[in-house]
């Protein structure tokens, strides 16, 4: 049986320090703005006012407080976490106060945050069941590289959703209710209770971040956010065999198929590159098309960003959703899983085609203006 009280003390120092880290980061923003402020220029960029991106400073200090105020058996857990996600988050902290910090050498160090959590624990991706690839897995010189490699792509994966106010760091605690949903069903009462602890943490700092995004997660609070639901996805079926792997890709599939997408667009699209920004990513898409007119509606223009990442939790609450009405079985995994992947093409699909709509509109409003004026003149 799960007892919360055991964490009450450690979720409210979690929440606590980390709500008050952000808002001294918010404040003292004249003091160290030179260094920690974002541009406001770039294909992702959605917002008009200086604001610093070292948010994940606040969320990682939260996190190390509630470890440390943590007695009970997830002590070691969460300092596991803490330990082997230094090198991700310093990485991109380092690229959110320089932004001199290259794509590759950031992957190199969520490869490295990867390998120190699989040598610490021990826990690897050791079956995918697939009886001819498992035959492989339960080698370790197979296995550590895939999880390895795995992990440090959820960490980027969550660094892309990271668009919009509150968008990764909400995405990142439905997700967690969804593995909290699952390790419950196989009681696993210590990752339960972990989960909460991380959910604590990341809620102290959504406050700050949302609506109105007075700080930024930034590269290092993103990557952070990504390992931690990267290592629970993880743990979460080699502790309790019964959970088939693919519960875990089915819970993570937002940001999954958003790199997937991602890949693949730049690579098709001529002129692009993969590993450098674009400005067509879903929620970019919805932004420009829902979220503006939610804006306008409300007569304020300040809604946009915020009501952009709400519509966007639609996506890991579809996963919370599935989890709680489906068997957690490798079939109803991979059926919701294609059906969510089939989600996101129709509504990407949707949106993009709404965009070149208007665009052409604009064109053919400035042909006619064009011949009107023509006309007037002879």
């Amino acid at each position: 049986m799960i007892v919360f009280s055991e964490i009450a003390y450690p979720v409210c120092i979690g929440f606590a320090v980390t709500f008050v880290a952000g808002v001294l980061i918010s404040l003292t923003r004249s003091w160290h703005g030179m260094v920690t402020f974002d541009t406001l220029t770039g294909p992702q960029k959605f917002h008009d006012t200086s604001t610093s991106r070292v948010g994940g400073l606040a969320v990682f200090t939260g996190f190390l407080a509630a470890a440390t105020a943590t007695a009970s058996p997830i002590y070691e857990l969460l300092f596991v976490f803490g330990i082997s996600s230094i090198p991700a988050f310093v990485g991109g902290l380092a690229e959110d106060c320089t932004k001199r910090v290259s794509p590759t050498w950031r992957f190199l160090t969520t490869i490295l945050s990867a390998l120190i959590f699989c040598l610490f624990t021990g826990c690897v991706v050791s079956r995918i069941e697939i009886p001819a690839v498992d035959s492989f897995m339960g080698f370790q010189v197979v296995s550590i590289p895939f999880t390895v490699f795995a992990v440090a792509s959820l960490a980027h994966a969550v660094n892309i959703i990271d668009g919009f106010h509150g968008l990764a760091t909400g995405a990142g605690i439905i997700l967690l209710c969804a593995f909290a949903v699952v390790a419950s069903m196989a009681g696993d009462h210590d990752l339960v209770l972990l989960i909460v602890v991380i959910i604590a943490v990341l809620s102290g700092f959504l406050l700050i971040n949302f609506p109105f995004g007075y700080v930024f997660l930034g590269d290092g609070g993103a990557y952070f956010i990504g390992l931690l639901l990267a290592y629970i996805a993880v743990m979460l079926p080699e502790r309790n065999p019964d959970i088939s792997p693919w519960v875990s890709v089915l819970v993570l599939a937002y940001p999954l198929i958003e790199i997937w997408f991602s890949i693949f667009r730049k690579t098709v699209r001529r002129g692009h590159q993969a590993t450098r920004p674009d400005k067509v990513h879903l929620h970019m898409l919805v932004y420009r098309s829902f979220a503006k007119r939610i804006a306008k509606a409300l007569k304020n223009e300040r809604f946009a960003n915020p009501a952009a990442s709400v519509l966007m939790w639609g996506g890991p609450m579809t996963s919370l959703v599935f989890v709680l009405l489906i068997p957690l079985t490798r079939e109803w995994s991979l059926l919701a899983l294609s059906l969510q992947m089939v989600l996101y093409f129709f509504t990407y699909r949707r949106v993009s085609l709404q965009g070149r709509n208007r665009v052409l509109q604009r064109l053919r409003n400035q042909v006619r203006g064009c011949k009107a004026s023509s006309k007037m003149h002879r």
